[in-house]
């Protein structure tokens, strides 16, 4: 099955659309002179040469992808006719008429060995690329890309496509005809043979890591922070032995982190702080008595049978009037 990708270059043309609009205008103000000189005329088709240019600078501004789909294969094949073979075949059949019985034999022989030769000649493979293309578009960028290449090469011997596999948020360059991944580290540069990112050194053999900063390999755990990489949480800094750090570490069984709390919980806690004193807690709940991870008053809840309010200036449950 063939894949898909959905791009957007909205980030990249805005301006040049604009540009673009202002360009039409000016064409269009030309084009409404009643009796325009030739001087008009040749000011409008200088300005038609403005717009094709700016018009080719947004076919050729790099996109970003969006989404990948797996659709219908990209390729059909179709039975290749051969008129000759075809006319010869009818012709023979024609002359079985009034033919003896050992002559007849003798042309079914012959027919028999074209219609074999016809049914011999290989399909043709029809590439369908740019009616699926249009088609899942529906009005939008959308370009095939091959699950099997990578850097120019297919993994099982076909015909690369695109240099690269696409992958969402990465980018798609009209130009190059191509997708690649973001950029890694700032010193990394894109190779235009394979479109991968290549450091500014060669990896030595055996496990090593990019160290950014001094831009060499080192042979120990360090994690370079990639350009434009942001935290999953405010609370976070980036740590060159783990990556992505929250501010208290990890606590076994609890994996979700709450950033409100400043803490791991056992479940995601989908909702605000309800009183600033009030903490997180694992509660059971259910017959079942799953764990789960809620807000709850510092104190517990009365249990003696009355109805009770928090009241947060007290820090305490006060009872219901």
């Amino acid at each position: 099955m063939a894949h898909y990708a959905f791009l957007n270059n909205d980030a990249t043309t805005g301006t040049l659309r604009e540009e673009l609009e202002v360009l039409s205008n000016e064409k269009g103000a030309l084009t409404s002179i009643e009796e325009p000189t030739e001087e008009d005329i040749a000011a409008i088709e200088a300005k038609q040469i403005e717009i094709d240019a700016k018009q080719q600078e947004i076919d050729n501004a790099l996109c970003v992808v969006t989404k990948v789909i797996t659709a219908v294969p990209e390729t059909y094949e179709i039975m290749v006719t051969d008129e000759t073979l075809e006319q010869e075949i009818l012709d023979l059949e024609e002359s079985r008429v009034g033919k003896e019985e050992e002559e007849i034999a003798e042309i079914d022989a012959q027919i028999k060995d074209k219609t074999e030769q016809l049914h011999a000649l290989s399909p043709v493979t029809v590439d369908n690329t740019i009616y699926w293309e249009g088609y899942y578009g529906k009005g939008q960028l959308c370009k095939r890309t091959s699950y099997n290449t990578i850097g120019g090469v297919h993994l099982k011997g076909g015909s690369p496509f695109r240099k690269n596999y696409a992958g969402v948020g990465h980018t798609y360059d009209p130009v190059r005809d191509a997708f690649y991944a973001p950029q890694p580290f700032e010193s990394w540069t894109l190779n235009e043979d394979t479109c991968l990112w290549e450091a500014p050194v060669e990896k030595p053999e055996g496990e090593y890591w990019w160290k950014e900063d001094t831009t060499e390999w080192v042979d120990y755990v360090y994690y370079s922070q990639p350009p434009n990489s942001e935290p999953p949480y405010p609370s976070w800094t980036w740590s060159t032995e783990t990556g992505w750090t929250a501010p208290v570490e990890k606590v076994e069984g609890k994996d979700y982190w709450n950033e409100e709390a400043q803490e791991w919980t056992t479940t995601i806690v989908d909702y605000s702080k309800p009183y600033p004193s009030w903490v997180i807690k694992d509660v059971e709940v259910g017959d079942n008595k799953d764990i789960v991870s809620e807000w709850a008053a510092p104190i517990d809840y009365p249990n003696d049978g009355n109805s009770y309010l928090w009241d947060e200036e007290t820090v305490n449950w006060i009872l219901e009037d």
